[in-house]
């Protein structure tokens, strides 16, 4: 991913599509801005974790193909 592309991601559950706005690579997240508002730290997930508590309220979701 690099800043100015495009990506589908989750935000409260549902689907949403936002522009990658700063890759932070240390830490493996990225900043998405969606609707004049910047999401921070969004993770990326193979698979969503078990406890409801553990997911965060905007994700991106990997899906295998």
């Amino acid at each position: 991913m690099k800043k100015g592309d495009k990506i589908k991601f989750y935000l409260f559950g549902a689907p949403a599509s936002g522009v990658v706005d700063r890759v932070n690579r240390k830490e493996g997240t990225v900043n998405i801005a969606e609707g004049g508002v910047i999401y921070p730290n969004v993770q990326t997930f193979k698979e969503l974790p078990k406890k409801k508590k553990e997911v965060p309220p905007w994700y991106i979701l990997k899906i295998k193909k």
